[in-house]
């Protein structure tokens, strides 16, 4: 169940992921922007207030500790979703997940957008 009102950034490299993602995360009433590269993601997360930033598995490593620090210091109240990996972490987001499947998805996303403590948690299923 979506949480009202939440906006989304979307990055994802794979134009395949993104998409599916996107129509996904639409289709249970979230407000969905998308980028593709580290450069755009940080011109939308400095120009729109997003609740979620949802860093897709095809983003590099280094670039996606980058997006999780400089979003958190843009907008510390913004929540930072990495998808990694079966043998990675994302110390810097206030959640990861390594299933793909879609309602782990959408749980991931409902409980760091209802969670209102600063701990950082696995969201893998």
């Amino acid at each position: 169940m979506p949480v009202l009102q939440s906006k989304l950034l979307l990055v994802e490299v794979d134009p395949q992921l993104l998409e599916a993602r996107t129509s996904l995360l639409a289709r249970n009433g979230y407000e969905v922007s998308t980028a593709s590269t580290l450069t755009s993601a940080l011109r939308l997360f400095r120009s729109f207030q997003f609740d979620l930033l949802m860093i897709g598995p095809s983003v590099e490593e280094r670039e996606r500790t980058a997006m999780a620090a400089i979003s958190k210091r843009i907008n510390p109240k913004a929540r930072v979703l990495a998808m990694v990996g079966h043998d990675q972490k994302q110390p810097l987001a206030d959640g990861w997940m390594t299933s793909s499947r879609e309602s782990d998805i959408l749980d991931a996303v409902a409980t760091l957008l209802t969670r209102d403590d600063n701990r950082r948690s696995s969201a893998a299923a």
